[in-house]
């Protein structure tokens, strides 16, 4: 991360840093010697002349500690091109303070509007109280459509900068930027057969309905899959028990994040989630076991997310498609189920996922409490998990046997 981290920005120092943006805090931990990164990202591809573009301002931290990263809301600049140049603002889209941890990144999107009647390619330059400008290179097409050639630009406006940097940030906005996380991800060890259990999860962004930046994502079309496996490591061909194969596709409407500022007690509305989910264990045989559902989820933030906060998440869902292969299986599964999470900022947290059953007698339990963990050598967040599971269907070839077990081992994702 570190490496994608210096291709992706240029280097300022900090007192240039909080010079430039009035109010923002001090980026750079000096007594550590962590010194963040800021570059410019323009957009990828040519633009009409005269309209309303996005900027990303972005900042890597190489150090060994957080940062603290909040925009300013205006940035004066100024758009250059053969020796010409016009003053414009940039002006912050919605989002809220972020913190970067070390070796990671995070950007702020910003709306600029071009000088009319300006086509070809631009430089996009911010500079006022600066050591090092930022610049990022725009290109306009012309007003009849199609893609304006490459115009020749002084070579005193432009900063020489290494192609990966353009490279990463292609690979950032076309592929990395649409993967996010959907499920806990671990691996866990009891005692009591199966005795392992991991889960690995992922979602991938198909579509865009509205603006999207990193702070507030409106509303998305997504691909999530999950996948649980139960691993007898104690019998002879240390044999898999069962796997559940979840794909889902879904709608998804995230809500911005609140002010980690904002008073105790805050009632905030996380989003909702809407769309299909299919479940399977892909046996094949007299054990094969599958549910399709069309499912309704939604949330709410209480508390400051940066302090002690709980989140109350509900979802409901329905059975479409049959049950042939366990016709019982609402009874045990219920229409819906609950998670409720208490946590203090990124420390420790308790989470409780629970469902009851279509008569509210099969009540299922699960309890996962995890403590944030580091390692010298991975630079990767990590966490120590003990999960304590109490009722039904810890696996779909168990879905009507009752069984409490407790494990612990690594999360990454919680």
């Amino acid at each position: 991360m570190d490496n994608l981290a210096r291709y992706l920005a240029r280097g300022i120092s900090a007192a240039g840093l909080c010079a430039m943006i009035a109010g923002l805090p001090a980026l750079a931990d000096t007594a550590r010697g962590a010194v963040p990164f800021l570059t410019l990202v323009g957009p990828s591809e040519s633009v009409a002349p005269g309209s309303d573009l996005v900027v990303s301002l972005m900042v890597a931290n190489p150090g060994t500690s957080d940062v603290a990263f909040d925009g300013p809301p205006l940035l004066p600049a100024q758009v250059w091109q053969d020796g010409q140049s016009w003053p414009v603002s940039l002006k912050a889209m919605p989002g809220s303070r972020a913190v970067v941890p070390p070796g990671g990144f995070s950007y702020r999107a910003y709306m600029l509007t071009l000088p009319p009647g300006v086509r070809g390619r631009l430089i996009l330059e911010i500079s006022q109280n600066l050591p090092n400008p930022l610049r990022a290179a725009i290109l306009v097409a012309p007003a009849t459509g199609g893609t304006a050639a490459p115009e020749p630009v002084s070579a005193a406006i432009l900063v020489p900068k290494p192609v990966a940097l353009t490279t990463a940030s292609t690979l950032q906005r076309s592929f990395l930027d649409h993967f996010g996380v959907l499920d806990p991800v671990y691996f866990i060890y009891g005692q009591k057969a199966p005795e392992a259990k991991f889960q690995f999860s992922l979602e991938y962004r198909l579509l865009s309905f509205d603006s999207d930046t990193t702070e507030i994502l409106s509303g998305t079309l997504q691909f999530g899959y999950t996948q649980r496996s139960l691993w007898n490591l104690k019998a002879n061909s240390s044999a898999f028990y069962d796997t559940s194969y979840m794909p889902s596709l879904f709608y998804q409407f995230r809500a911005p994040a609140p002010e980690p500022g904002a008073g105790m007690g805050n009632l905030a509305w996380i989003g909702v989630q809407t769309g299909y989910k299919h479940e399977s264990n892909g046996l094949g045989s007299v054990e094969e076991h599958a549910l399709n559902t069309l499912f309704v989820r939604s949330g709410y933030l209480v508390g400051r997310s940066d302090r002690w906060h709980a989140i109350v998440a509900v979802r409901v869902f329905d059975y479409v498609g049959g049950l042939a292969d366990n016709p019982d299986l609402k009874d045990y599964r219920g229409y819906g189920d609950l998670q409720v999470m208490l946590a203090r900022g990124d420390g420790p947290s308790l989470n409780y996922t629970g469902h009851a059953g279509k008569n509210f007698d099969h009540l299922t339990s699960q309890f996962d409490l995890t403590f944030p963990i580091k390692f010298r050598l991975l630079d990767f967040a990590s966490y120590f998990l003990v999960q304590y599971f109490n009722g039904y269907g810890e696996s779909l070839r168990d879905y009507n046997k009752p069984s409490n077990t407790v494990r612990a081992g690594l999360s990454l994702v919680r």
